[in-house]
């Protein structure tokens, strides 16, 4: 970010008059401020990265421990064990993502939000596919409850001809629906 960034950030100081993040700075209780947040952040980050790398490290260490104490036929199967593992893992990884894919597309079919992709199992495909069928019903029901509703709380029952009111077992959802659509014009 350049000089303009900064001087295009405008904030209200205490006596409510507007400065830019640079004229703030320019007052030495904000910048000191500023200064004290910074250096407790920057403490913060440098902490969780050092933890995050000891961390590391002691697994290395760990890691060459066991395998020094190993025979040339066991680091062979321990190797073998590790690559074996991380293709597994780039598998289901790359499994997953053509399942979302596939995933987006089937619920784009059946009408679904895309968002609900989210929430679906990617374990394998008979999972999707039992997750989205799932969902599905869930959904449809839920958007069945909601018209519902709706048309529980909004119909109204027309009156005869003859001044009584019909009740609405004797009626029938299309002449509700008539007398509704009438009503609103």
């Amino acid at each position: 970010m350049g000089a303009d960034a900064t001087n295009t950030t405008q904030v209200t100081d205490n006596q409510g008059t507007i400065k830019t993040f640079e004229e703030l700075l320019n007052d030495e209780s904000y910048k000191s401020e500023y200064e004290k947040r910074l250096a407790q952040e920057l403490a913060s980050a440098k902490s969780k990265w050092e933890k995050d790398q000891q961390q590391k490290m002691d697994e290395f260490k760990t890691e060459a421990q066991k395998m020094a104490s190993m025979n040339e036929k066991d680091k062979e199967d321990y190797k073998r064990q590790k690559r074996e593992e991380a293709l597994n893992e780039r598998e289901r990884e790359i499994t997953a993502r053509e399942l979302k894919a596939t995933a987006h597309e089937t619920l784009t079919e059946k009408g679904l939000p895309k968002e609900l992709a989210e929430i679906l199992n990617y374990t394998d495909a008979d999972q999707c596919k039992n997750s989205i069928d799932v969902i599905e019903k869930a959904f449809n029901a839920a958007v069945v409850k909601a018209v519902n509703e709706k048309l529980q709380g909004t119909a109204r029952i027309p009156e005869r001809s003859n001044g009584n009111q019909t009740g609405a077992s004797e009626m029938n959802v299309v002449d509700i629906i008539k007398a509704n659509q009438s009503k609103r014009r």
